[in-house]
């Protein structure tokens, strides 16, 4: 990498890389770069389903819970056993394909659902339910349910120019929605989710609230463009409010929320957690009270298997172009939301406790512009704002999902289309990945890629 180039790149990003010097001698400012992406955690080897590997410093009896864990999350339920009777998927794996590919008569691209609300606030602050369909609609119904809503997903054209007038075709999303049970509330917003690679959860479920705090800043103080803020989110298990950190939106509080509400909205399965079958859904649903389908014992195994499933090991990060790589990715101001480094406090799983680790987020709301406006609020994330997706894992996603789509609603068919997709905020940024010289470019993209 042109040393006079990268100097000049990092005065205009105002951070420093005084470490960096061209010949590969020295990488001080990217001393991130390394293949144990999950600390003592990662998996360090590829054996079948590399999103399927359990965190390497568990202890045998552990080791034996997640595997129990595991086969409730690779389950495919059937009405006798508590699908429905509306949903989604028949399984976690139908949107959390992570190489055990398997048959079966989903509507549109596996791992896509659609959320739905109407404006508003709600309960503890929360998205207002769309009046027949509740937050989530369902596209697939068991023979005593009916399903909401169909989809046709296509990707429809959008032109980029970038800062040096070459243009570029991106393709947005139309879902091509039909609701099956009436038409939607006025004004409801409609938002297609993606979902995402289930790896390093407890890590990033036990990172230190203050830690979280301090890296706001949502008066953006120090004039850098950047101006994150935490979302506030209800916990059930505590009843109170607590900090977001999961899905898209940062939406959850936990792995155990997330789990049991994946469970009810995206298969239809009751669990102890939630025991109101209608929580989450609209006037439509008219089953109350339904007992839990599933055991409170399945339940904790499957919640303990989502919490320690290990990050993969990165890829071969020896080179001196991923090191080069890494540096562009701090200089052109990446790093401004997607961190590499975060720490974990305390847990109950002593593997998870006291780790550093590389997650590729600050798990903040940034507002990415309107191009990813999704027109639909939730808690203190507006439609124009979204969590920082973690990168780590992302150069497996394909092999593992048989997908390369990108950001939330997977529009982006490469990492430089999702870049491309990044505004407000992230504009900045944009604009100095697009000013890149072709070869630091391509080493940023190749870094990326080993992750």
């Amino acid at each position: 990498m042109n040393r006079r180039r990268f100097a000049s790149l990092a005065l205009g990003v105002g951070i420093a890389v005084a470490g960096f010097a061209c010949g590969g001698q020295r990488h001080e400012s990217v001393d991130f770069v390394t293949p144990r992406l999950g600390g003592r955690t990662t998996a360090k080897a590829l054996r079948g389903r590399p999103y399927n590997q359990s965190a390497r410093n568990i202890t045998n009896a552990e080791l034996r819970r997640f595997g129990a864990g595991a086969d409730v999350f690779d389950h495919d339920y059937s009405e006798a056993d508590g699908l429905g009777p509306v949903y989604d998927e028949v399984g976690c794996l139908g949107c959390h394909r992570d190489g055990k590919q398997r048959p079966h008569d989903q509507i549109g691209p596996a791992g896509l659902i659609v959320r739905v609300s109407v404006p508003g606030v709600g309960e503890h602050g929360g998205p207002v339910p769309e009046p027949t369909y509740g937050l989530q609609m369902q596209t697939r119904a068991t023979p005593q349910g009916v399903a909401e809503a169909s989809i046709s997903p296509r990707r429809v054209p959008v032109q980029h120019r970038w800062v040096n007038g070459e243009r570029t075709t991106l393709f947005r999303l139309d879902l091509g929605l039909v609701p099956l049970q009436g038409p939607l509330a006025p004004g409801a917003g409609v938002s297609p989710r993606m979902a995402p690679p289930v790896i390093g959860l407890g890590l990033l479920e036990e990172i230190d609230e203050r830690d979280l705090e301090r890296a706001t800043d949502p008066a953006d103080a120090d004039h850098d463009g950047i101006s994150g803020e935490l979302n506030r989110v209800w916990d059930d298990a505590t009843d109170r409010m607590a900090v977001g950190r999961f899905g898209w939106k940062a939406g959850q509080p936990t792995v155990a929320q997330q789990t049991t509400v994946a469970l009810h909205d995206d298969v239809g399965v009751t669990t102890p957690a939630d025991p109101d079958a209608c929580a989450h859904q609209g006037s439509a649903c008219s089953a109350p009270d339904v007992p839990p389908e599933l055991s409170q014992s399945s339940l904790d195994d499957m919640i303990f298997y989502n919490r320690t499933i290990a990050v993969p090991i990165a890829r071969d990060v020896s080179p001196r172009r991923t090191r080069d790589g890494a540096a562009v990715f701090v200089a052109v101001g990446c790093a401004g939301c997607h961190s590499p480094t975060q720490h974990s406090s305390s847990s109950d799983i002593a593997a998870l406790a006291d780790e550093t680790f590389h997650p590729y987020t600050d798990l903040l709301l940034h507002d990415l512009g309107a191009g990813l406006d999704d027109g639909r609020r939730e808690y203190l994330a507006s439609g124009r704002e979204w969590r920082t997706a973690p990168l780590w894992g992302i150069g497996r996603r394909a092999e593992v999902t048989g997908s390369n789509g990108l950001l939330h609603d997977g529009r982006a068919r490469s990492v430089t289309e999702a870049v491309l997709w990044h505004d407000g905020e992230a504009k900045r940024a944009r604009l100095r990945f697009e000013g890149l010289s072709t070869g630091d470019r391509d080493d940023l993209l190749a870094f990326v890629d080993t992750l």
